[in-house]
């Protein structure tokens, strides 16, 4: 009901205009993670209504090996027409539920490889504003066959936000806060900003008041 009301307040204004925005979603597919990804799913959602027409938004998954463009689940760009943006959101809308309920788990989990895939996919998108959401616990597991745990990030003018961060190991918090702590770095050290968001509310708002 919230996501026909957002998408009922654009078709409702002609005067709304793109952001300049242009927004990547990466799903984590290994492990246990795969079952939260339904809730992820609805975060993207919920963060798709907000965006202006114009945008754009691309989305990909995490696996045993995900610099590849075989892992980009879509690619989207919003209409500038309010009433084509609002009916482009509503199929981006089905296709991230559709995609949420047929997921696959994977064996392993190269986060650093899915940053580096999306960071390629926005810098050749003329949108001065980008992010990459990150839906993930974070605990990478590289794969002898495709270790890219120390290949060259580049996310200069990327803001990285990591949201819905399952703590895998609640029995060690410190585990927990160190791992996000290391992967803050390793964005800061690529040229790129973080943010953690830890309530449904505040990955929408980010990404649009960022």
């Amino acid at each position: 009901a919230g996501l026909a009301l957002a998408i009922a307040a654009l078709v409702g204004c002609g005067l709304v205009t793109s952001t300049n925005r242009s927004v990547f979603f990466i799903f984590d597919v290994s492990g246990t993670y795969v079952k939260s990804v339904p809730d992820a799913a609805k975060l993207a959602n919920i963060t798709v209504a907000e965006l202006q027409p114009g945008d754009w938004i691309g989305a990909s998954q995490i696996s045993a090996c995900s610099f590849s463009e075989k892992e980009i689940i879509l690619q989207r760009q919003l209409p500038t027409t309010p009433s084509l943006a609002a009916s482009a959101k509503r199929e981006l809308f089905e296709a991230f539920n559709t995609y949420a309920g047929g997921v696959k788990s994977a064996k392993f989990t190269d986060i650093r490889g899915a940053l580096a895939q999306a960071s390629d996919e926005l810098k050749r998108r003329p949108e001065a504003a980008r992010f990459i959401v990150l839906f993930s616990d974070m605990v990478a597991d590289y794969s002898k066959s495709c270790d890219t745990a120390n290949i060259k990030l580049d996310l200069a003018g990327i803001h990285v936000i990591a949201a819905n961060v399952i703590k895998s190991t609640p029995g060690d918090p410190e585990k927990y806060f160190a791992v996000l702590k290391e992967w803050e770095a390793q964005v800061v050290a690529a040229g790129g900003t973080w943010s953690l968001v830890s309530s449904p509310d505040q990955l929408p708002k980010l990404v649009n008041e960022l």
